[in-house]
């Protein structure tokens, strides 16, 4: 099964951007390749990787807010997103 990657270039920036939109068990990796001209390999370095989940490694959920004082439980939401802070290839 093949899932559609995208990629944006930012010239500003100078900077190519990848995406994967779904990794799972029937697409656990994926490959990139680009030609650019002749220039010095350090140049490419670091490379900056991120990732966002809708799930995070644990089923940790909270399933009730209590109030510190007699009154009734408040209405609450939750938000499960996992995020890597940084993450680099060197």
């Amino acid at each position: 099964m093949y899932i559609r990657d995208i990629y944006r270039y930012d010239s500003r920036n100078s900077t190519l951007e990848w995406s994967i939109l779904l990794i799972d068990h029937s697409n656990r990796s994926g490959s990139m390749e680009f030609v650019v001209p002749p220039a010095d390999s350090s140049l490419f370095f670091p490379i900056a990787i991120s990732f966002t989940a809708a799930s995070t490694y644990s089923d940790v959920k909270v399933v009730n807010v209590m109030p510190l004082r007699g009154n009734a439980p408040p209405k609450y939401s939750q938000r499960i997103q996992l995020i890597s802070d940084t993450y680099q290839v060197i």
